[in-house]
This record gives C-alpha cells, structure tokens and sequence, in this order.
C-alpha cells in the first residue's frame, strides 16, 4: 500500500506571503495495491507535486510518505527507483538521447540491482525479451535496437519510456531480503529473521529432493535434470510469492499530452494492458477528463492543494465529463467567495 499522511509542501517561501504558494495543504491519501488512479485538478492544483513527493523528487514541508507501512519519506529518489516507474509529459525525459533503444532498455531493465556502475554487455535472452515488449507498440521500434534515441520521433520515444518504467529484470535472492528488510513495514531485525528463516526452510526441502532425484536409479539422466529444475522451480517461487515486493508503482504525469491524438490513444490503450497484466499499481496525472474517466478504476480530483473529489467502481463508472467540469466550476465559486 502507499500513503501519503498529512503532507504538505509550499513553495516560495521567503517571508512574503504573496509569493508563497501551497501546492499540497495536509493532504491525506491511500492507494491499494494493485488500484488505476486517474488524478485531474488545474494547474497549481497539486497533481504533478503528488507524484514528485511519492517518486522522492521533492519531499514534503510535513507529513509522511509510507510504502507499505514503512516511513520512505527520506529515502532518496534513486533508491526508490527500483519501485517507481515513471513517464513524464515531455517525451526527452526519461530516456539518454545519446544511447540506442537497447541500451536505454538495459539500464531500465537493472533498475534496483546496484547502485554501482553498470558492467555493459548485453545478454540474448534480455534482447529477446525487449523485441518482444517492443512489438507491442506497433512502431516498429523491435528493428531500431540500435537506432539513438535523440532521433526518434516524440510518440517512439514516449512508448520507449513507457516500456522503461515498468520493465525490470527479476530481483535475485539477495537482493529480495534487502528490499524486504527495507520496505516490508516490519521492525528490521523481524524481517531478516523472517527471510532467513523461510529461505533455509526451502533450501531444505529443495537440496532433500534434489538428493532424492540424484539417487533414483529408476530415472534417466534427462528425467533427472527436468524433476531437478521443476524442484527449483517451486523453490523459487516460494521466495517469491512471499517476500518479493518488485510489483512497482507507475507514475504518469501527463504522459500523452505532448503525442498527437493517434499516437496518443495508442500509448493509453498499451498502458491500460500492462498495467493490468501487471497488476501495477498506478496514478495517472491527466488534463484529458475524457481519458480520465475511460482508463482506470479510481478518479481523484485535486483543487487548491486539497482532495475534492475522490470516486471508484460504480461511482466513477456513472460520472460524465459534464459532471467533472461542474465541479470544476463550484470549487472555483466557492475559492473565490
């Protein structure tokens, strides 16, 4: 689950009021697991600084920013990164112009696994992977793996981020009890113990079958080999599907306003797939009410650094673009008194 508890951020702030601006004023919110949210609001109404406080970018004047239960609020944004994807509304971010599509892939794709310099070198099975993904969009990228990306046109390179910011290799063991330790919400010492403990649980169990397959004499060298790697099969995802936290959060912030309308609708419609293929966690930052309404299960509208509309299931399914200006128009009103 991530939370935003009583955050707030203003800006300007120099001991002149008229030129303070607050951005987020004590704003509390909680995103499911799992959940599409569509965030609307005008300019300056707190939207975009959502997501800057949630990604690390910014970091809030009060309040807290908790993954899972546990306090990121001062974790910095370039340890967050292997949890949070991100697209941007300008096409040039988000990608190194002066490095090809595979490359950019790559980086994207050991997202979380150091912090150290990255060793290039590119495997064949991770190439394999990245023309698959890239055949989805339809644009041909698959046949530009070593095309620059500074050439490309605006709706390629946002498809390329797109890709990007929730591609990710899969975490190794080790690396599942850092993050685990990390951002599990429990006391640190509690979540070692708990890892290590049901790791050598199933360490157990594996090296006993595997010893068991060794010494039956009734199988072949290949029948030996296929039950050994069906073993390590369930071994790992046993780890897995307990203590691996890798499902990411995606934030987009206006991510097709700069795409015409053609290339645009293509970028939401592949969005929507692999958020919920996925099962991605998402916030949508969109001045597009229509789009906000179509794609996602949950719709917050923001006015003035405040919460004023907040709608999932059915309730978000009945509303119309009418209702959301309408209410647009009646916050404005009651500001204004």
């Amino acid at each position: 689950m991530l939370e935003l508890v009583n955050v707030t951020k203003t800006f300007n702030i120099s001991g002149n009021k008229e030129d303070e601006r607050t951005a987020l004023d004590n704003v509390t919110l909680q995103i499911e697991p799992g959940e599409f949210v569509t965030i609307i609001g005008g300019n300056g109404s707190g939207k975009s600084t959502t997501l800057n406080i949630v990604a690390g970018s910014l970091t809030p004047d009060s309040g807290k920013v908790l993954l899972n239960g546990r306090d990121v609020t001062k974790i910095p944004e370039y340890k967050r990164a292997a949890y949070f994807g991100r697209v941007f509304q300008d096409p040039m971010k988000g990608t190194a112009g002066d490095m090809s599509v595979l490359e950019n892939l790559e980086v994207a794709y050991l997202r979380g696994w150091t912090h150290s310099a990255i060793r290039w070198g590119f495997k064949e099975k991770d190439k394999k992977i990245f023309i698959e993904e890239l055949k989805r969009f339809g644009l041909g990228l698959e046949d530009r793996l070593n095309q620059k990306v500074g050439v490309m046109s605006g709706g390629q390179r946002q498809a390329l981020t797109l890709l990007m910011a929730t591609i990710r290799n899969r975490p190794t063991f080790k690396m599942m009890k850092r993050d685990y330790v990390l951002f599990s919400g429990l006391d640190e010492n509690v979540a070692r113990k708990e890892f290590e403990d049901e790791y050598n649980l199933r360490k157990g169990e594996y090296d006993k079958k595997v010893s068991d397959i060794k010494n039956d004499s009734s199988l072949s060298k290949i029948d030996k080999k296929e039950k050994i790697n069906v073993a390590y099969q369930e071994f790992d995802s046993a780890i897995r599907n307990k203590f691996d936290l890798t499902k990411q959060i995606l934030l987009l912030d206006e991510h097709t306003a700069a795409l015409d309308p053609k290339t645009a609708k293509k970028v939401l419609e592949l969005t929507d797939k692999i958020v919920h293929e996925n099962q991605m966690t998402t916030l949508m930052v969109t001045h597009n009410m229509k789009d906000a309404l179509t794609y996602g299960n949950r719709l917050i509208m923001f006015h003035l650094g405040h919460i004023i509309l907040d709608v999932k299931g059915e309730e978000k399914k009945k509303l119309t673009v009418d209702d959301l200006l309408k209410m647009f128009e009646e916050a404005d009103k009651k500001a204004e008194n």
